[in-house]
């Protein structure tokens, strides 16, 4: 169940820590943790916040694709194989 699920979260992490939706959350996030010593390090270091989120973005996006595909490459595969040892019994049977 997880091998369907984990592409799944990885183009939610795509959506949450994409560049066009931290210049939204980065400040609520700053707002919210205002007075703490992680709100003063986030403004302190704000470019390489948005930096690293955006490396995150671009690496989920990467996994993603790639998890999805292996999942449709298995399906496949158990397809193939299904086919393949099908004909193998109609060659048995025939001889």
């Amino acid at each position: 169940m997880w091998k369907e699920i984990r592409s799944g979260v990885m183009f939610g992490v795509v959506c949450i820590a994409s560049p066009c939706c931290t210049p939204i959350i980065i400040p609520i996030v700053i707002a919210l943790l205002a007075g703490t010593p992680v709100a003063v390090w986030l403004s302190a270091n704000i470019g390489w916040v948005y930096g690293g989120l955006t490396m995150l973005s671009i690496i989920s996006l990467v996994l993603g694709f790639r998890w999805m595909g292996q999942k449709s490459d298995s399906k496949h595969s158990l397809d193939t194989g299904s086919k393949a040892g099908k004909q193998h019994i109609q060659e048995v049977t025939h001889l």
